[in-house]
This record gives structure tokens, sequence and C-alpha cells, in this order.
């Protein structure tokens, strides 16, 4: 069976660099697979995915052996979710608007089998996920190998943080900036400088490293995720599928029209 070796990247300090699936099928998952990033994310939350497209990706990704499949899910308050995504062999769940203790206990106990959570044994492709297909060893060792990943992006997330991440079983705290940005009364930004929103990723980032969780990010292109790594972000959001492939398009297109 194989190891979630971005979990382990973490746990030894070190960066991992992802890229956000924003674009719902086969292709683009097989493509992205193969470019030498750590992990992808197919987002569930802001994309038109279904179960069915979410889990074929997620065996496409599984499939090409070099980067970790994770699934953004719609709500942290929908079990199906999460057993569709583990189920069909994610390495990571990532809940977004997580503002309350409660609500992270919650998403732990959906991401672990008993005793340390309730999601039900079942789903046959969970193991492949993994390289593997021995259910039994799976079943020992999912726990320890799923990363468990809250978003804090909001206001009583913020004011929690401390509480939220005192919660056993979470495993990174990733800053929605957009979203954070927004609830804190400003425009939406990867990268502002507002003396706000920076108090805001400083008291995140202190609260990981009291609670020994690694600390993620979304940044809006490469060299925005260099600056986040500098800062001591570990899980970053490099590009997105949409996002890179506008910006290519785009830029060649303005090399013709000059």
């Amino acid at each position: 069976m194989r190891t979630n070796f971005v979990k382990e990247k973490l746990k030894r300090g070190e960066p991992a660099l992802g890229a956000w699936l924003s674009l719902p099928g086969i292709t683009p998952a097989r493509a992205m697979a193969r470019l030498g990033f750590d992990w992808l994310l197919v987002d569930m939350e802001h994309s038109a995915y279904d179960p069915v497209i979410m889990a074929e990706m997620v065996g496409t990704i599984a499939d090409a052996g070099t980067s970790a499949p994770f699934v953004r899910v719609p709500s942290s308050h929908g079990v199906e979710w999460f057993k569709w995504a583990l189920d069909a062999g994610a390495w990571g769940i990532l809940a977004p608007m997580v503002n309350t203790p409660q609500e992270a206990e919650q998403v732990v106990s959906w991401s672990k089998y008993p005793p340390q959570g309730t999601r039900s044994i079942g789903g046959a492709f969970a193991p492949y996920g993994f390289g593997t297909t021995d259910r039994a060893s799976y079943n020992k060792a999912a726990n320890d190998e799923i990363l468990v990943m809250i978003q804090i992006e909001s206001k009583d997330g913020l004011n929690n943080v401390e509480d939220i991440l005192a919660v056993p079983g979470i495993d990174v705290a990733f800053v929605g900036p957009n979203d954070l940005h927004a609830q804190l009364g400003f425009p939406p930004s990867y990268d502002g400088a507002e003396p706000e929103f920076v108090a805001a990723l400083e008291r995140i980032q202190a609260a990981a490293k009291q609670h020994h969780v690694a600390s993620g990010i979304m940044a809006g292109d490469g060299a925005s995720a260099a600056k986040r790594i500098q800062q001591g972000f570990q899980l970053v959001t490099v590009t997105t599928d949409l996002n890179s492939m506008i910006a290519g398009a785009t830029r060649q297109l303005h090399q013709v029209q000059q």
C-alpha cells in the first residue's frame, strides 16, 4: 500500500505544492497529474461536479502515481460527500467554511474510521487510490494516511481558530484568502496587504504552530506561492487548471497581436 507522501512532507516541515481542478472531467485531471504537482484537488464546492465525475477524476490522479488526489467537499455538513470522496480513493478531504470546534469535530469524525471517527466501511475503490486491492490493509492504515484539512475563511473561523485547531485529528488549517478578505470587509484578493488581513494570517499560523497543524493557503500564481512558502505556509496552491488555461491562451494571443 502506498503512503501519503504529502502528509509525510508536512510532518517534516516541507512545502507541498498543488493545483486546483475546476474543470470537470478526466482529461484535465489526466493532464495535470503528469506535471509534477505534489497534489491535485478536485474542487466540488465551486465547480459543477457530480459524484461520478469526482470519483473518476480521483481515480485518474491516483493511477498516474505522481500527485496525491484531494477533494474539497461542497459542504462540511453533508456526510455523503465525505463518503463518496474517500471511497473513491481520495488521500485527503478539504472542508470549507469551518467556523466552530464542533464543526471541526464533525469533519474529523466523518473522515476517520472507528474508534477515531464514524466513517462507515465500504466502497471497493478506496484502497485502489493507495495502490492496493487489500481492503484489510487499507482499513488499518486509512486513519493515519488520509489528510484532514479544514478551511479558515470567515470571521467566526478566525475568532475560534485556536479552539478549532485544538480538535484532535486535524492535519491542515487552510486559508481561503478571497473569502477571508470579503468577511473582513475588503475586496477579494489572494495577496492583499491590509493590516487586518495580515494579522489574521499571522494568527492562523500561530494557532497552527501551537497545535502542531500545518498551515496552507491558496496563491494566485507561482510568484505568490513562493512568497507564501517563505512566510511559512506549507500546503500551497500554485494555480488552477482554468486559470492556467486562460493565462496561457491570453499570453499566446497577445504575442500574435503585438
